[in-house]
């Protein structure tokens, strides 16, 4: 059973959306609204609210993915089961990206990149961000219960060192970009972690 955002919660996301400018004297709003919009679609979709972009040297948008986990990813395109959900651990959307750039899509070298997602990695993610080589992380909300980006520094001494080779911090958005990407993040929350868990032990 597929867990769908309600009529009235999308609604009133997607107007913040739409009346949402973004502010030139915050240097990641326009990439950040960008972002909040493919956030929203993974959410409408069933997925949970969080999605990622790749910036290249000259801050232009070279890739972009949404979470999918409860959708049938193959090759990186979506499929939609039909009247059921298609799980997938994997398909977060930074997870997602990496594939995307460790598969040879990518025409940079992973330290000349910038990620920019909308809500904090979570331990996978983060793992995986660190041996990915990217060169920044940036992110819009924090993830107070799963978010792990800031909590580097207690990871075992392998991983802090990698976690040395690259930036992590704040995007450099306007409180109603950061609020917007927070609201999308825990949107439907509880019910996508009971969906979670039906997965995992149907």
């Amino acid at each position: 059973m597929t867990t769908t955002l309600d009529q009235a919660t999308a609604a009133a996301l997607n107007l913040r959306l739409q009346a949402c400018l973004a502010d030139s004297d915050y240097q990641d709003d326009l990439h950040g609204l960008h972002v909040c919009r493919l956030a929203l679609d993974a959410l409408e979709q069933g997925n949970y609210g969080v999605a990622a972009i790749l910036i290249d040297p000259q801050g232009e948008v070279i890739a972009q993915s949404e979470n999918r986990v409860f959708s049938c990813v193959t090759h990186n395109k979506v499929d939609y089961a039909r009247g059921s959900v298609s799980y997938s651990s994997r398909a977060h959307a930074e997870m997602l990206l990496i594939d995307q750039l460790e598969e040879g899509f990518l025409p940079y070298a992973p330290e000349q990149l910038t990620m920019l997602v909308t809500l904090e990695p979570c331990p996978m993610c983060t793992a995986r961000l660190l041996l990915s080589g990217i060169g920044s992380v940036r992110y819009i909300a924090n993830d107070p219960e799963g978010g792990m980006l800031r909590h580097v520094d207690k990871l075992p001494p392998a991983w802090t060192n990698l976690a040395q080779l690259q930036n992590h911090y704040h995007a450099h958005v306007s409180a109603p970009v950061r609020q917007l990407a927070t609201d999308i993040g825990v949107a439907n929350l509880t019910a996508l972690r009971a969906q979670l868990v039906q997965q995992i032990r149907p």
